[in-house]
């Protein structure tokens, strides 16, 4: 058992994303490719992507060293994620493919985050690496919750104790959570910088193009072999 940061990053919209079909649902996948990727990208250490979940991806960074330290960097991490998120967001706006329900409602994205502390199992089962315990739990289900916002940080009550309290201007909440209890949780909005319009970009295109692609040869593949989808991404180790 080791304490950890946990910190769930959630796609919102997805569900209605998803629901598309044809040309549209491969540039759906693409589009949630890059915006995920926007994320990973953002990372270092001591946050460590365990796994993508569909719409969210999962990360941890263990505190036993520096608590601290590792919090105070998850935290600054985690609220670089809103700009970084946006920032792709435009830019696969001004370079979408074509006029398709994907490549017009990729606006109407956004990402919540949830972040919880607590003492966590890491084990490998072959090639995979697994996190366990309450922590985890926890963050999962604080992703359904009374938030009346978009986008935001949602700080479980033992993350907020374990940060020393030192944060303000927060609101706060109380979470009913299956399997779980009462949760208190408190929430804050995500401060975006103003930033340039990108202009298109043959390269950011081209990617999107070869993306979407791949994303149909593995379906067909898929279809022929009976091999159940999954989304590819440059950043994750093999």
């Amino acid at each position: 058992m080791q304490n950890a940061v946990i910190v769930l990053a959630d796609i919102s919209g997805y569900t209605r994303f998803i629901k598309l079909h044809g040309m549209a649902l491969v540039h759906a996948e693409s589009v949630i490719t890059e915006l995920l990727d926007s994320l990973i990208e953002h990372t270092e250490h001591p946050l460590i992507l365990n796994k993508l979940e569909g719409d969210a991806a999962l990360f941890y960074a263990l505190t036993d060293e520096n608590p601290q330290a590792v919090m105070e960097s998850a935290l600054r991490q985690v609220n670089g994620f809103f700009q970084a998120f946006s920032a792709r967001k435009q830019e696969i706006g001004v370079d979408a493919l074509c006029n398709c329900g994907a490549c017009t409602e990729v606006v109407h994205l956004n990402i919540k985050v949830v972040m919880d502390f607590g003492g966590i199992v890491v084990k490998r089962v072959r090639q995979f690496e697994e996190i366990s315990g309450t922590p985890v739990i926890i963050a999962h289900r604080l992703l359904k919750n009374s938030v009346p916002l978009d986008e935001y940080v949602l700080l479980s009550e033992a993350f907020v104790e374990a940060q020393g309290n030192a944060l303000s201007g927060g609101t706060s909440i109380t979470e009913q959570c299956e399997g779980i209890g009462t949760v208190n949780a408190v929430y804050f909005a995500p401060s975006l910088d103003a930033a340039r319009k990108p202009t298109p970009n043959l390269m950011r295109r081209l990617r999107l193009v070869k993306s979407a692609i791949s994303y149909m040869s593995k379906r067909q593949l898929q279809g022929l072999f009976g091999i159940a989808p999954k989304l590819s991404f440059r950043n994750l180790k093999e």
